[in-house]
């Protein structure tokens, strides 16, 4: 009989657990098999991770139970495990760890629920084939769109109708009860896999093609940077490469950094492969997700759209990998462990399957730019310099907001934007409005004595929120702490407290009173909650509901909204002024990105920068347009002062219940490693109180380490060096940290 030891790995505890069970059936057991297994009298689907040839010495002469069952063999490719075993080498930390972080919540059985496997239609909108008679005429603006219809002459995908050709669901709703338009699913006769429906396909730019044949000639595994300005038509690109792989029988995995982004390249994906898409992001429920994670188990060639985690699907036959907004540092995870890099595990993969990897961005980082240069750079620039139809990039106007200050008008919204702001109805067309914070005010501090109102669990002030019935609170945005505003300062009784700064709701409330009729929606975190949030408000801003869509960095990035020709950013100060190496070089991102959101349809843009600071650099650079002299110019510093990329970093993150046992756990911990980080000739800086000492009551100390560009963390192993660390004392090691 045949006899074999397996190391199955369950979900059990936090981060899942190993134990060695039995195989004394017929067939062979093999690693990445899916087993039912008995754990302490109950079922459980476990993982082999490993075959032993013979039982373990720790556990000679015990009973080792059995297997119940073999459920699914091979349901984990080796390829994509030793992907895992490269992140986790990479990251300083198990394998275990890594696998629980890359597989779904639930894949392994323990949720009860079933897993749904319906995924959000794809509706067209077509003319009816047989108007009703004796129905009074149409409106005028659902004449409008039965003529759009009728000039088509083909069904228009919903999304493309209501968020790209700004028409409003209301109209279409009217005209679908009055039986003048019908809805089609896409699936209903209606292909919209790569070359099945022409309609689909767009007209290209002569760059447009030559990057599309680049990628389509490229050997395996080849990585581009595909630099293309806001409104160039990037997007297009990714999906004719898409379209390269799935007629190979390949399938491709496209990231976007934030949720917020998911539903405009859902939908343009759609529109374009219909039920070959695939959805995973965080914002799904466990069940949609272990089905996504299925799907693409099966063989099937899918085109998967998805969120940072995303990178982790195991798609077998992976031929093309994207990474849209590759600047962004929503892409790397900070906690929990592994601290991986999206970017870094895509290159890891594009190398282990031979996938073509593209960088998308108009403002790419400063790494990703460096990995191009010769002669050592690897990386394939493709340039995608001129918008969509030659519009013009929108000018950008500085608003010194000294000069408004001195003139006496101590508002918000400076004058010059105020009088911009008003003719959007006349013209109707609609602007965004980036705020740094969400919130009504920043922070309240007392007059009297200088005080300012912490939250009692973190090093942080409050925020001061406000609701519809102008009932105010305190809100910590980093635990959720909540607390009523006092009417007096605690620390020397004087009722002088005034709110500072501004949020996303004072902007909102000051613009809704000093513009009355000008229809606003806010985009934050506050108001895009719930799976569909985000959805819902960028669906009611695209079909006209608002003029005005006023936000937090999140409005920044990748949104294609025609209407919007003036974007505006209050207080950019806030954002230049940041204690961080990549300070400036996130800023330029930003205010670049906002600049992108104007002028993408039929009339020009223009963008506002209010500021204290106008002649700072990054705002010349924004002015002129200039990224790439501001990259060189970056390199050069960065290049002269050894810093990042041209060096690396590795931050131990600490925290405990009290501050003087963090910082001696983490004394301690310096003292032990400090002769290898030495011999390595990597510096070794502090440990030092972090930039936010305490959080959800915990105190939280640092160790940094600095080192050559890459040479491989001079450190033990995690397990060693949690040995040290008293009880209750928690450690996270973040390879190439984006902050401190």
């Amino acid at each position: 009989m045949l006899s074999q030891w397996l190391q199955i790995w369950l979900e059990a505890g936090r981060e899942g657990q190993v134990f060695t069970y039995s195989n004394l059936g017929q067939s062979p057991v093999g690693a990445g098999d899916l087993v039912r297994v008995l754990l302490q009298g109950r079922r459980h689907v476990g993982l082999v991770v490993d075959v032993l040839d013979a039982c373990p010495v720790e556990l000679a002469g015990k009973t080792i139970q059995p297997i119940e069952s073999v459920l699914q063999s091979a349901a984990v490719d080796p390829n994509w495990q030793g992907l895992l075993k490269d992140v986790a080498e990479a990251c300083q930390t198990s394998f275990f760890k890594t696998l629980k972080t890359a597989l779904p919540p639930g894949w392994l059985g323990q949720r009860k629920q079933a897993p749904s496997l319906e995924r959000r239609p794809s509706w067209l909108i077509a003319l009816a084939e047989a108007a009703p008679l004796g129905e009074s005429p149409p409106t005028a603006k659902q004449q409008d769109l039965l003529n759009h219809l009728a000039e088509q002459g083909e069904p228009i995908p919903l999304a493309k109708l209501c968020r790209e050709q700004g028409f409003s669901r209301a109209v279409l709703k009217a005209l679908e009860h009055r039986g003048l338009v019908q809805r089609l699913l896409a699936s209903d006769g209606m292909a919209l896999s790569p070359g099945a429906s022409s309609g689909c396909l767009r007209q290209l730019t002569e760059t447009q093609v030559g990057a599309v044949a680049a990628i389509r000639e490229a050997p395996p595994a080849q990585t581009f940077l595909l630099w293309g300005i806001t409104g160039s038509g990037k997007t297009e690109v990714y999906l004719q490469a898409a379209a390269q792989a799935l007629a190979g029988g390949q399938s491709s995995l496209v990231l976007t950094p934030e949720i917020g982004l998911i539903p405009q390249l859902l939908d343009r994906c759609r529109e374009r492969f219909g039920s070959q898409v695939v959805e995973f992001h965080s914002g799904l429920g466990d069940a949609d997700r272990v089905a996504a994670w299925r799907r693409c188990l099966d063989g099937t060639p899918v085109v998967a759209v998805g969120t940072r985690s995303a990178i982790f699907l195991p798609m077998a036959e992976l031929g093309l990998i994207v990474l849209d907004e590759e600047h962004d540092t929503s892409y790397k995870q900070d906690s929990p462990m592994p601290c991986y890099h999206a970017r870094d595990v895509a290159r890891l993969r594009a190398m282990r399957s031979g996938a073509k990897l593209i960088l998308g961005s108009a403002t790419p980082s400063l790494e990703t730019w460096l990995a191009c240069q010769p002669p050592q750079g690897t990386t394939q620039l493709l340039r995608l310099p001129e918008r969509i139809g030659t519009r013009p990039l929108p000018p950008v106007r500085v608003i010194d907001m000294r000069h408004e200050l001195a003139d006496g008008h101590r508002r918000l919204i400076s004058r010059a934007l105020m009088g911009r702001l008003e003719l959007l109805q006349e013209k109707q067309q609609q602007a965004v409005i980036l705020v740094p914070r969400r919130g009504y005010r920043a922070f309240l501090s007392c007059r009297s004595c200088g005080e300012v109102v912490m939250c009692p669990h973190c090093d942080v002030a409050l925020t001061v929120h406000r609701n519809g019935q102008e009932r105010e609170w305190l809100r910590c945005h980093w635990c959720d702490f909540r607390a009523d505003i006092s009417d007096r300062c605690q620390h020397c009784g004087s009722t002088a407290f005034k709110p500072f700064g501004a949020g996303t709701q004072r902007v909102m409330e000051q613009l809704a009173t000093e513009l009355e009729g000008l229809r606003l929606l806010r985009f934050d975190r506050d108001t895009t909650r719930g799976r569909e949030g985000h959805r819902r408000l960028l669906d009611r801003f695209a079909a006209g509901e608002a003029d005005v869509l006023v936000g937090t960095q999140m409005l920044a990035k990748g949104m294609d909204l025609p209407r919007v020709t003036l974007a505006a950013v209050l207080a950019a100060d806030g954002l230049l002024h940041r204690p961080d190496l990549r300070a400036s070089e996130h800023c330029l991102q930003l205010l670049l990105q906002l600049a992108g959101r104007a002028g993408r349809g039929e009339w020009p843009g223009e963008v506002f920068v209010q500021t204290y600071s106008p002649d700072h650099p990054v705002i010349q650079h924004l002015v002129d347009g200039r990224y790439e002299q501001f990259l060189a110019e970056e390199l050069l510093i960065r290049r002269q002062g050894g810093m990042v990329p041209f060096s690396r970093a590795c931050l131990l993150r600490l925290s405990g219940p009290a501050a003087t046992s963090t910082a001696t756990a983490a004394a301690a911990l310096a003292e032990r490693i400090r002769p290898e980080v030495d011999a390595a000739g990597w510096l070794l800086i502090g440990p030092a109180p972090a930039p936010v000492a305490r959080v959800a009551g915990k105190s939280r100390w640092q160790v940094l380490l600095h080192g050559p560009s890459g040479a491989p963390l001079p450190l033990p192993t995690e397990a060693a060096l949690r040995q040290g660390l008293p009880a209750g004392v928690g450690l996270t090691i973040d390879p190439d940290p984006t902050s401190l």
